[in-house]
């Protein structure tokens, strides 16, 4: 037998054996709650790899206690609880129904369901106002490049970003591919200014301000110049634009399409049913 340290739990070796008192099997029993075991099997695969020998003694013990704590709990429950108050069939049979329509629906959903969404689809729910798409943060799109102030031509480059002429612009992309270490360029993405803040230094005070008076600007650290064109902004309270809620749209329509086809495959059984005289009123 091993005892383990610190504690009270006994490990050894028991025989069962069957009614005509032949030897079935041989168990490595753990502990023991009363009539009730816990086995070495019982706990294989549970042990992490890699533990030291202290440390699966102190796993092994901690598992121990945790079990005999749950089996103390049951058997008080047992003892002190009514036969009503111990009675859970009902509950058992209504969660296993439950289940049981969970998994029905579930499975009904996936060989019914078309997850494909139209963008006109898209366009149509957003046009509708069914649903009111509220921005909860300030989102903008933008231009943005950090350029390292050792860069060459770097005011000439400023220069191309600022200007509107689709040669600069084009200019500018080609120098922003050898020499900004971040940037953001004909990107028709919105994105949140939160987010944005974490690719290069804004404000974080009087978000709303700034966004509202900054189209194109520029600011300094120590090492970098940031080139920031906002080009359209929402602020939050305004309704978001259409691209920034398609997916939010598309899952809205694919979770209605999901409840029109559980009301249907309801409705369907009901009236087979009644047909089939295997459902009826008195």
């Amino acid at each position: 037998m091993i005892l383990l340290a610190g504690g009270i739990f006994w490990v050894s070796s028991c025989q069962f054996f069957d009614a005509s008192g032949s030897d079935m099997q041989s168990k490595t029993t753990l502990a023991r709650v009363y009539d009730r075991y816990l086995y070495e099997e019982d706990i294989e695969g549970l042990m992490p790899e890699g533990l030291s020998e202290s440390d699966s003694l102190a796993f092994l013990q901690n598992y121990i206690n945790v079990w005999a704590k749950d089996q103390l709990m049951i058997l008080k429950a047992e003892y002190n609880l009514t036969e009503s108050q111990k009675n859970f069939e009902k509950q058992i049979e209504e969660y296993r129904n439950d289940l049981l329509k969970f998994a029905y629906r579930q499975q009904y959903i996936s060989q019914n369901l078309d997850t494909n969404i139209s963008l006109q689809a898209v366009k149509n729910s957003y046009k509708s106002g069914t649903n009111d798409f509220v921005l909860k943060e300030n989102i903008v799109r933008v231009d943005y490049a950090a350029i390292n102030l050792e860069a060459p031509k770097l005011n000439e480059a400023i220069k191309w970003f600022y200007s509107s002429r689709e040669k600069d612009e084009a200019e500018f992309y080609d120098y922003a591919l050898k020499y900004a270490y971040k940037f953001s360029l004909r990107d028709s993405t919105w994105i949140s200014y939160d987010a944005l803040r974490k690719q290069i230094p804004l404000p974080n005070e009087n978000k709303e301000a700034f966004i509202k008076n900054t189209g194109l600007t520029q600011f300094k650290d120590s090492t970098n110049v940031y080139l920031l064109e906002i080009k359209e902004y929402r602020l939050r309270g305004d309704k978001a634009p259409l691209p920034y809620s398609r997916e939010i749209i598309k899952n809205i329509l694919i979770n209605k399409r999901k409840l029109d086809i559980i009301n249907t495959l309801e409705q369907n059984l009901l009236e087979d049913a009644l047909d089939k005289k295997e459902f009826e009123v008195y």
